[in-house]
This record gives structure tokens, C-alpha cells and sequence, in this order.
């Protein structure tokens, strides 16, 4: 196998910067010479392989010749704290801020003279306060968000893992000594089990209240988005936990087919995520009713307060959501599975898959888009770790079933049936589908 380092991954950037994302009207925010970003990427790597008193560096850098950044797509500033005095752009220099940044909602600002091609011209000058919203969105916590920083960014995830972005899209990600393309949502991902998710979505359709003005087809894609969105949601949860583990995603009604003997069965009980997520449609499906209702009214002023209230609740509704696949997402954190209806009740967890171990079982992997070709390199079940053998058995034996592993180190594979084979994809996006280049 040959491996990637930071140089493949700035000639990866550089072809992308200008051709890859299409921003309308935008031009594309100024990016340093080949070798000022080849320094910027080799520091920021190195440095994740560093520690700080114990602790692990995880860090973002934004990149601009100025102290003045805008968001993507917008005209307001993001805030800066200065340095007095910019310290040159080291893996010393960054061991010793990072700590000092939380990545969930701020940045270490690099000023680097646009164009400029001298690694000695990079500098540490500032801390951006990006805020919490995007971190939250990115991770399908949320809906709604302030736009990113338009610049580059350098997102520092693992050791040795950075995720590229220009403004709110990721153009590419250097993960375990390998390139990775991006997908333009992680939509794409997961279309191949869209009839396990819509499953899911018809279970849950009788307790929903529909806006009577939206157009059908949105409000069914925006509930079959929504529905995929909690469930990366979770396997976002297992991730931020390290503690890894396996979500097996059943559609309604072929539970009995999943070969497990549950540690922990929750029989009925388990609908907490379900409620909530149907909670949160009904709110926004009455905001988009009242929505219309005050726009065939004209805007009047009196339904103003009442739009608020409805705006608030759906946002409360939404963070409740978001708890409760927090909550889901620590089930994993015992040893065996967690079973979870595509119709979001949880099934039970700590569950042990029970096939016959001497039966071998083979997975195809899948590269790119799994629409593209059906020509993949086949791969030996018995050489996976036992995560990754206990999903493949799972889905091989069970009908209607995916499986998201998390492993220990953060990368999630993803499992699937398709044509009587077992598809398997690793290092899959399990950003927001809602938010393009996630």
C-alpha cells in the first residue's frame, strides 16, 4: 500500500482550490504559494502528533493575509483577538497555543501574505471566535448555522487526520496515511439504503403533522434528510465519545431477521429518540405552514409574535433531538451493538451478533460513489478486526440491516447488502446531509 503525506495532500488542494467548488459570484479567498502551504500543512500535521502535558493537539488553523475575515457568503466580520506579537508558524509555536483552543468554536489564525510562496512569511497572529454553531451543524446537531470563516481552513481532527476546507466546503481529508475524496454531501453516501430509511420515515408518517402548503416532495425529502441526519448524528456521537462502536440500522419490521442475543433489551420502551425526532418535524412543519400563512397575510405584524414562538420551539425541539441521540449514542459504549429501527426506536444494545464463526464471509470494497461501478476488490472477512467481522456477519446473515462501525480511532466504516453482496466503505462522510461539503 502506498501512503500519502502532506505534500500529496497540497497538490490535492491546489487543483481544487479554484476548479473544484463552485462559489457563484464569489471569487475564491486568496491562497498561499505551493511551499507557504506545504509548510502551513506539514506544521499543522506534525503538530498533531504532539502533546501538550498529556493532552492530545486538536486544532484549526485559518489561513488569510489579513486580520479581517468575512464568512462565507456573508459581510460580517468574524471577531479576532490580536497578538501583540505574531509568533512564526512551528509545531513548538503551535503545541504551545492549541491547548488554549477549543476547535468546537474558535480558530488559531495564520497570516500568511496572499501569494506569498516563503514558509518564513506564515505567522501565528490571532484567535478567531468562529463560535460553536458551525461545529454543532457539521456534526447534524443542528439546522441552522453561521456560514464558516471564508478562507482556508485547516481542520485538525486526529493524529495525523486533516480535513480541508474552502469556507464552509471540504475540498479534501488526509486520513490514515491516505487521500480521500469528498463527497459533495454525505447524502450521496447512503443513498444505496434510502428504501431502509424510507421505511423508516413511512413508520413514522401517522404521527406527523404535514404543512398543507409546502410542495409534497419537499416536505418528504426534508424528512427522509432529517431522518438520516439523526442517525449520523449518533455515529457523530460515537465518534466525539472514543470509546468506538457499532450501530446495526434495521428497517421496521425485520428485526426478527438480526442474528443477536441482546445484553440490554429495552422492548418497548425505547421510542425517547423516536418522539423526539417526531417532535421536532411537527414543529418545523407548522413554522413552514405559518410561514406561508403570514406571507399570504403580507408580513402582517401581528402574527409576528406568534412566529417567533414557533421559530423558538423548533429550535427547542431540535436541541432535544440532538440530546436525545447523544444519549442513544452512549449505548455503544458497552461491549456488542447497538440495534436501532430505521424508524428510530432503539431495539436494545450491548448486543452480541450470533452466526457460526466458521462460516467465512466476504465484503466488497467500495471506493468513490457506489453507483459508479460494481467492479470492487473483494475482501476477506476474517482479516477485519472484530467490529468490523461482527457487522459483516450481521448484515451477510440479516435482511433489510446496515451497519456503521466507529472505530477506536475515529474512522467510520459503513456496511450495506446490495445485489445479494455485502458492500463495504470505509472512512465514510458522516457530516450533515443538509449542509453541502460537511
Amino acid at each position: 500500500m502506498s501512503y500519502a503525506f502532506p505534500e500529496h495532500l497540497t497538490n490535492q488542494v491546489l487543483d481544487r482550490w479554484r476548479t473544484f467548488v463552485s462559489r457563484h459570484a464569489s471569487p475564491a479567498p486568496p491562497l498561499p504559494g505551493p511551499r507557504a502551504l506545504k509548510h502551513m500543512l506539514e506544521t499543522a500535521f506534525f503538530a498533531s502528533l504532539e502533546r501538550e502535558e498529556g493532552r492530545e493537539l486538536r486544532f484549526t488553523l485559518v489561513c488569510s493575509p489579513t486580520l479581517e475575515i468575512v464568512r462565507d457568503g456573508a459581510d460580517d466580520a468574524v471577531p479576532v483577538v490580536q497578538l501583540q506579537s505574531p509568533r512564526p508558524l512551528t509545531v513548538d509555536a503551535l503545541r504551545s497555543i492549541a491547548p488554549a483552543i477549543n476547535p468546537a468554536n474558535a480558530a488559531i489564525l495564520v497570516r500568511c501574505p496572499a501569494d506569498a510562496d516563503d514558509p518564513a512569511a506564515c505567522e501565528i497572529a490571532g484567535v478567531l471566535g468562529v463560535g460553536s454553531h458551525l461545529a454543532r451543524t457539521r456534526r447534524g446537531r443542528s439546522y441552522y448555522h453561521r456560514p464558516a470563516p471564508y478562507a482556508l481552513l485547516i481542520d485538525v481532527r486526529d493524529a495525523g487526520e486533516l480535513h480541508i476546507y474552502r469556507g464552509g466546503i471540504k475540498l479534501a481529508a488526509l486520513q490514515a496515511g491516505q487521500l480521500h475524496d469528498q463527497l459533495a454531501s454525505s447524502e450521496l453516501e447512503f443513498l444505496p439504503i434510502s428504501s431502509i430509511l424510507s421505511a423508516g420515515v413511512a413508520r413514522l408518517r401517522p404521527r406527523v403533522q404535514r404543512p398543507g402548503h409546502e410542495p409534497e416532495r419537499e416536505t418528504s425529502d426534508f424528512e427522509w434528510t432529517a431522518l438520516l441526519n439523526t442517525i449520523l448524528t449518533i455515529v457523530n456521537g460515537v465518534h466525539e465519545h472514543g470509546h468506538g462502536g457499532t450501530l446495526l440500522l434495521v428497517a421496521p419490521g425485520a428485526e426478527a431477521s438480526v442474528p443477536v442475543r441482546l445484553k440490554f433489551d429495552v422492548g418497548q420502551s425505547g421510542t425517547i429518540l423516536a418522539d423526539r425526532f417526531v417532535t421536532f418535524l411537527n414543529a418545523r412543519h407548522e413554522l413552514v405552514e405559518a410561514r406561508w400563512r403570514q406571507k399570504q397575510a403580507g408580513g402582517a405584524a401581528t402574527d409576528q409574535a406568534a412566529l417567533w414562538h414557533l421559530q423558538n420551539a423548533t429550535l427547542v425541539a431540535e436541541e432535544d433531538l440532538g440530546d436525545a441521540a447523544d444519549l442513544t449514542a452512549r449505548l455503544t459504549a458497552v461491549d456488542g451493538a447497538l440495534v436501532l429501527g430505521a424508524d428510530l426506536r432503539i431495539v436494545g444494545f450491548g448486543a452480541e451478533i450470533v452466526v457460526d464463526a466458521a462460516v467465512p464471509v466476504s465484503a466488497f470494497e467500495v471506493s468513490g460513489s457506489p453507483h459508479r461501478s460494481k467492479d470492487w476488490r473483494q475482501v476477506d472477512g476474517e482479516r477485519f478486526g472484530m467490529r468490523h467481522r461482527s457487522a459483516l456477519r450481521g448484515v451477510t446473515v440479516a435482511d433489510d440491516t446496515a451497519a456503521f462501525v466507529v472505530s477506536q480511532d475515529g474512522a467510520v466504516s459503513f456496511f450495506w447488502k446490495q445485489d445479494n453482496r455485502v458492500l463495504l466503505k470505509r472512512h465514510v462522510n458522516t457530516g450533515n446531509p443538509s449542509v453541502v461539503g460537511a
